[in-house]
């Protein structure tokens, strides 16, 4: 056993990165390689060898200390809070003023956008305050003489609306005259084919009662057919065992007649050997499977006949159930007839009752539209007088509400045209405080989208992608043109796998390591743990946003951090290597090492660590606990002096170079 092998993990810890992962797995790899080409020159070397394995057991000490359970995982770094600063109106974007890193001042121009879409606002902001500073003065001075002209028209329309509806009202009555004669003819036509189908009907019980000779009715008809279905039926099972029969015999035979073929081979063997016994034996077999072959041929010809009088029988049943089927067809198309000459009837009926409703409805339809008829005359009368009025009104001096009113549309106007002049200015955009630029999105002429300026904080969501962050993390929806940024405060943004993120909390402890700083550490605390996932490769992660409880003029937005968090920890409790523990709480067990033997001892486990596992009861501290074996292969030469081991790991983790670290040894 070489130092390297009791180095390595025999598992992975449940917050080692994907990143981690690949660096351990070309460690792997190459030592792999490595082994597997001292072995080849072992073996060129040293010939024709004897190879004897041996096992060699490894043991641990049942300690009493801490146990700390661990995750971890690599984000960036990045200012905790940030506002995105953007146009008021989307355009083309003209120029761009600023660069990325660059200290701009509160009031400082970062851009402008094409001002074409603002001026047309502006210019129609103006005409819209003209419009109703012109119908402010018209509700002042009056109607003028073509408005009078106007109010002239409308009398003159209302007055041609009451002809109209005195022409309407000579034509509904007309209406009402054709509908009463319309409705006496329909009602004469039904009655007339009530009296058609009332004889015919009495025509088809006649014939049914012709029909009926033979059987009483279709239900005396139907018993009858039942009873030859019944008989066909029976006659098609009996049938269908004797077909069975024949089957199995047929069967039966094959299987006599492969017994005898093969007694006749062995019979020709014996014969053959001279065999007295065997010649003997084989005779009294294929005499015997003879039989056999003669008996299951009788039987067959047996059976043959009893399915040819089977199917007679079956052919004399359905032709006499095709004669009843035909009679009973006979007297239910009769019945069938006679219950659609009923119907008709019926029909006959409700359609006389019909007629006579729709006669009743089309008279109050009748009465309703005269009615109607008579009030639009008089409402087109009314509205002639309307007319009058309304003329009158308005060619009357303007009243206080109406001059409110226009007041009122100036004042909505002039607030309308500030916004426009407003808009236009906003085409420039300039920093509304201090900071840093973190980010300028957009070149000149480009289009950019106006959604105005928002404050966004990275802690509130930590949403960016895993192992990153961004702009995306903000609470703000939109991104903005420029990004102002801050350096009091820090945060750093990683993803964790979801078995890790369910065990942060916010408020938990940690520790950042910067890429850029390795010889310094920073503690932090859980800030936020995101609700929803990121999804990559298939890989699902939770991000979880840290806040350095310290900051540092070194640290700067951007720089990779790795975060490790304490996720569990037991103080003062028994504890041994993990790989020693085989199952889990209530149902774990340990294989202790007493008087040279190894004995399993059920044990309760607590917190599994990141290289030990606590145990709650079944141990003490003087029990020495077997970890998973080690078997050694050793070579030795014949016409050498070296020797060369191999060793296979047989415990229950790890498993050669694969899953759970190199040959799976515990620590």
């Amino acid at each position: 056993m070489n130092a390297t092998s009791t180095r390595l993990p025999m598992r992975l810890p449940s917050g080692l990165t994907r990143s981690r992962i690949g660096r351990v797995s070309i460690l792997n790899a190459l030592l792999g390689a490595a082994i597997v080409a001292l072995a080849v020159v072992a073996y060129l070397t040293v010939g024709q060898s004897t190879t004897s394995t041996a096992a060699t057991t490894r043991t641990a000490a049942v300690d009493r200390g801490v146990v700390l359970s661990t995750v971890s995982a690599t984000g960036t770094l990045q200012a905790a809070k940030q506002l995105s600063v953007n146009f008021t109106s989307s355009g083309e974007l003209l120029s761009v003023n600023v660069k990325t890193g660059q200290h701009v001042k509160a009031g400082q121009l970062l851009g402008r956008i094409d001002q074409t879409s603002a001026h047309q606002a502006l210019l129609q902001a103006q005409a819209s305050l003209a419009s109703a500073q012109a119908q402010y003065q018209q509700t002042l001075t009056g109607e003028t003489a073509q408005q009078r002209r106007q109010d002239a028209l409308s009398v003159s329309q209302a007055r041609q609306s009451v002809t109209n509806a005195k022409v309407s009202l000579v034509a509904t009555k007309k209406s009402i005259a054709l509908d009463k004669r319309t409705s006496a003819t329909s009602l004469g036509q039904t009655r007339q084919q009530l009296k058609v189908d009332q004889g015919q009907l009495q025509v088809d019980v006649a014939k049914l009662k012709a029909d009926s000779v033979t059987y009483a009715d279709a239900g005396a008809a139907a018993a009858v057919v039942a009873a030859d279905k019944a008989q066909v039926t029976a006659a098609q099972a009996t049938q269908q065992t004797d077909q069975q029969s024949q089957f199995d015999a047929q069967a039966q035979q094959t299987k006599d007649n492969q017994q005898l073929t093969s007694d006749q081979a062995s019979l020709k063997t014996a014969q053959t050997n001279n065999d007295a016994a065997t010649i003997a034996q084989y005779t009294n077999a294929v005499n015997a499977d003879q039989s056999a072959v003669n008996s299951d041929q009788a039987t067959l010809s047996s059976l043959q006949k009893k399915l040819s009088n089977d199917s007679y029988a079956i052919s004399q049943l359905q032709s006499q159930l095709s004669t009843d089927q035909s009679a009973q067809s006979t007297i239910t198309s009769d019945q069938t007839a006679i219950k659609n000459d009923e119907q008709k009837i019926a029909q006959d009926n409700n359609s006389i009752t019909n007629t006579k409703n729709s006669q009743a409805a089309s008279v109050l339809k009748d009465t309703q539209s005269l009615q109607s008829g008579r009030q639009q005359v008089a409402s087109a009368q009314l509205s002639v007088k309307s007319a009058l009025a309304s003329n009158a009104l308005k060619q009357a001096p303007a009243t206080p509400a109406a001059i409110a009113a226009g007041k009122g549309s100036v004042l909505q106007a002039q607030i309308a045209l500030a916004n426009a002049q407003k808009a236009m200015v906003q085409t420039s955009l300039r920093a509304p405080i201090a900071g840093v630029v973190a980010a300028v999105d957009g070149t000149a002429g480009t289009q950019v989208s106006g959604s105005g300026t928002s404050s966004s904080s990275t802690g509130s969501s930590a949403s960016g992608a895993s192992g990153a962050s961004s702009s995306s993390s903000s609470s703000s929806s939109s991104s903005g043109f420029v990004t102002l940024t801050g350096l009091k405060g820090m945060q750093v943004v990683a993803g964790f796998a979801e078995t890790d993120a369910a065990k942060i909390r916010a408020g938990q402890a940690a520790t950042v390591t910067v890429d850029a700083l390795p010889q310094q550490q920073f503690a932090a605390h859980v800030l936020a743990v995101a609700g929803t996932a990121t999804s990559s490769s298939s890989v699902v992660t939770y991000n979880v946003t840290f806040a350095l409880d310290n900051n540092s003029s070194q640290l700067k937005p951007g720089m990779t951090a790795n975060v490790s968090v304490v996720t569990g920890e037991a103080d003062n409790v028994l504890h041994v290597p993990t790989a020693a523990v085989s199952g889990s709480g209530n149902s774990a067990t340990v294989t202790v090492l007493r008087n040279g033997n190894q004995v399993s001892v059920p044990v309760v486990v607590g917190l599994q660590g990141d290289s030990s596992t606590a145990i709650l009861s079944g141990l003490k501290a003087t029990d020495t606990v077997v970890l998973p074996t080690v078997s050694i292969s050793s070579s030795t030469g014949s016409s050498g002096t070296g020797t060369g081991t191999t060793r296979t790991p047989t415990g229950a983790r790890g498993g050669g170079f694969g899953g759970g670290g190199f040959g799976g040894f515990a620590p």
